[in-house]
């Protein structure tokens, strides 16, 4: 998992404590959860499409706790990926807009192209 830089570690952090204080003790969990003990400020690639194959593989973790919690004996493993696909990309477009950031745009951690310094 890729860790946050510190930053939006600091806030997210901050936002759980204040979480707690009111009462909303599963975000702040869920927070904390994901967060993690530390922020990393490791500024190494990581490409679009790496995010997109991560949500995806994330999504595949999701489909495979409801089959563990069904007891689901069989699966169609191409039409649940074709879902998948789907949700993965619906998830990442609505997280970028109630983010405000342009997937356009160039990033600080997308590879750099040939030539580029």
């Amino acid at each position: 998992m890729k860790k946050l830089n510190s930053s939006v570690y600091k806030k997210l952090y901050a936002q759980a404590e204040e979480a707690k204080l009111v009462g909303l003790n599963k975000l702040a969990s869920d927070i904390f959860d994901v967060i993690g003990p530390y922020a990393d400020d490791d500024k190494s690639e990581y490409a679009y499409s790496d995010l997109k194959d991560d949500v995806h593989r994330d999504l595949w973790r999701v489909a495979t706790r409801l089959m563990h919690y069904y007891d689901v004996k069989s699966v169609d493993a191409k039409k649940l990926n074709e879902i998948i696909l789907v949700l993965a990309s619906d998830t990442i477009s609505e997280l970028e807009n109630k983010m405000n950031v342009d997937p356009v745009s160039v990033h600080p951690l997308e590879p750099k192209v040939p030539g580029e310094k």
